[in-house]
């Protein structure tokens, strides 16, 4: 029987070009080394779905021994409220312009603490999220059981064209090589007009800004990071994409330090003088929408 989370028309075959069928196309985790290419995902014997091949789990699993951007031990910190703030936020107002159903995607969703607080904020809403960790979606699902958490790659995500309404990629953009593909796939996956919403680092933020003055190179803010975008870069990327950006915004995080804080308000000053689309914090929230047939880019290879 399918679950009232997981629609018929929810999930995609897309080498076949046709929906799966979740009661004869997957096979249990323990056979699909084996049955890998017959079968289209392996059920975790937990409850969830994989639909990564087999040998990209063990290299995808980067929650295996721990959380490696320690969201959990820091989720009380002013940056991680203010992530979850802003996040909820935009949601709200993607949400609100739609009248009939709420699917929502959280990609990249790792542990699920960002989902969670997606799904507590909605009323009427149906959340979903997806992460190529194993370790990661097995905390999720056992820890958020309101939530359809599957196990996937956000280039090949399994779900039908025209699905959600929104797709939520919180700090996902500075870790994908090729954004641009990864933005075909999300158009694939979206109802008509409907929103994306991304959060990541700002490259020119106040510290990289001092460091340039000091005459050092911009430095990443993890490194796991493969890199770091301007707020015009990835304006561009969404205007290549087919995507009209709605709001672009951050809201300050504390300096710590009267150096710093001196600093900000020097570029502050600046950046309105000159009339720049530069952001000084840490990280940039975008709302885009869809915009129907005006992209270029083709999510074939």
């Amino acid at each position: 029987m399918t679950s009232k989370l997981m629609p018929e028309c929810k999930y995609y075959d897309y080498t076949n070009n046709r929906p799966l069928d979740l009661a004869s196309d997957g096979c249990d985790l323990i056979q699909w080394d084996h049955l890998y290419g017959d079968h289209r995902f392996a059920r975790h014997p937990k409850g969830f779905r994989i639909f990564l091949p087999p040998d990209k789990l063990r290299a995808s699993d980067e929650y295996a021994t721990s959380d490696p951007y320690t969201v959990e031990l820091n989720i009380d910190s002013e940056f991680h409220k203010r992530r979850i703030d802003l996040t909820v936020d935009l949601v709200r107002e993607a949400v609100s312009r739609r009248q009939e159903s709420r699917q929502i995607l959280d990609l990249g969703c790792g542990q699920g603490h960002i989902t969670e607080r997606i799904r507590q904020a909605l009323s009427g809403g149906e959340v979903t999220g997806l992460d190529h960790s194993v370790s990661a979606i097995e905390y999720a699902h056992e820890h958020f059981p309101g939530i359809d958490f599957a196990v996937g790659d956000a280039y090949e995500s399994p779900y039908a064209k025209g699905f959600f309404d929104v797709i939520v990629c919180n700090n996902l953009w500075e870790h994908v090589p090729d954004p641009l593909f990864l933005l075909s796939r999300i158009k694939r996956t979206l109802k008509p007009g409907g929103h994306l919403i991304i959060s990541t680092p700002s490259r020119y933020r106040i510290d990289n800004l001092v460091r340039i003055l000091r005459g050092k190179p911009v430095a990443l803010i993890s490194r796991h990071h493969v890199t770091e975008y301007t707020v015009g870069q990835i304006k561009e990327q969404l205007a290549y994409g087919g995507f009209e950006v709605k709001r672009v915004l951050s809201s300050p995080i504390s300096a710590g330090s009267l150096k710093l804080d001196a600093a900000r308000m020097f570029f502050a000053m600046l950046i309105s003088m000159v009339g720049s689309h530069h952001q000084l914090e840490a990280t940039v929230f975008y709302l885009a929408q869809e915009a129907t047939g005006s992209s270029p880019i083709s999510s074939k290879r």
